[in-house]
């Protein structure tokens, strides 16, 4: 039987409801942390009540609720028992928990990363370990490794803006190797919609099939020529980054839809929000949030006239398609 993979087991992909492709509920530390401290998600409470206002609006989408992928990868600030906490305290929302690696810059000094001292098949192994026996509770910040219950259903890979740099070139090996390995979608963050191309040939180049790749953040290069270049090859792509004025307005990421509709590539697209600051949740004051998609983006596409096929496709039945494994077990 088909499955997604969320922190309380195997699921029938049909139903995980409306599907936020990438956000964060907790995060409790580290780099990203250090570098700004808005980055601070370590109240249950406020992601409690963050992914409550979530829940709510999917199920004006599907009875089943909403899923919300919580991308914090490794060392990165994961802590799957407080996750755990607010996903069993929200009526209507499962978790899909994340894997793999950030982009060199949060990890701050690299040289001495255990990335940077193991070989890339025991990095890889320590991936797969995630997907297969649960993710550590001391997210890999080691020395002692300390399996919960709760296993990652996506890996994450993040590379710099403008290029790739060998630290990031690694983990993708990696990250190719533990994907061909279970089964389990890629899903990426690029720095400011860049290396979104050489990502996707990238993976390909590895081995890893072109329908469990998403190329995440990439609405802010708003190039539709560009953006379905990377289409073409097969990859989705994951268009999240929802109301952030200070970079582009959200009628960019409404005519990039449109057109991807327009061109044939309706199938492959996948929304998220990456509300992942205090700045960006109404839990800590915001006025926009995790529920943006199925609140705010869903009622707009039904107003500016999208096909409605289009929107489930692109709230729900897409991501339900992506972040079904591709090996049983």
């Amino acid at each position: 039987m088909s499955f997604a993979r969320t922190i309380f087991g195997d699921v029938d992909p049909s139903t995980l409801g409306v599907v936020d492709c990438h956000d964060h509920l907790i995060r409790v530390g580290a780099g990203e942390v250090y570098i700004d401290g808005d980055h601070q998600l370590d109240s249950v409470e406020k992601a409690i009540e963050e992914g409550g206002y979530f829940a709510e609006a999917s199920k004006k989408w599907s009875p089943n609720g909403g899923t919300v992928v919580d991308m914090c990868p490794i060392n990165c600030g994961r802590d799957l028992n407080k996750l755990a906490e607010v996903t069993k305290a929200v009526d209507g929302l499962q978790v899909i928990a994340a894997t793999g690696f950030h982009r060199e810059h949060v990890y701050l000094e690299t040289q001495s990363h255990w990335i940077n001292r193991y070989d890339v098949d025991k990095v890889a192994e320590l991936v797969i370990a995630d997907i297969r026996e649960g993710i550590d509770k001391n997210d890999y910040s080691g020395p002692i490794v300390e399996r919960t219950p709760y296993k990652a259903g996506v890996i994450k890979v993040g590379t710099a803006y403008g290029k790739i740099t060998p630290f990031e070139r690694k983990c993708m090996e990696a990250a190719a190797i533990a994907a061909i390995e279970t089964g389990c979608p890629i899903n990426t963050h690029t720095t400011y919609g860049t290396c979104g191309l050489e990502q996707a040939e990238g993976f390909l180049e590895l081995g890893v099939p072109a329908d469990q790749i998403a190329i995440g953040h990439i609405q802010r290069n708003a190039d539709v020529y560009y953006l379905e270049q990377i289409l073409k090859l097969g990859v989705y792509l994951e268009i999240d980054g929802t109301n952030r004025i200070k970079y582009q307005p959200d009628s960019n990421r409404m005519m990039e839809l449109r057109a991807f509709y327009e061109d044939g590539f309706a199938d492959r697209i996948l929304l998220g929000t990456d509300s992942g600051k205090r700045g960006y949740q109404k839990a800590y004051g915001a006025t926009s949030g995790v529920d943006y998609n199925p609140a705010v983006d869903g009622p707009r596409m039904v107003d500016e006239g999208f096909d409605r096929e289009y929107i489930d496709k692109l709230l729900m039945k897409n991501a339900q398609q992506f972040f079904t494994f591709k090996k049983e077990g």
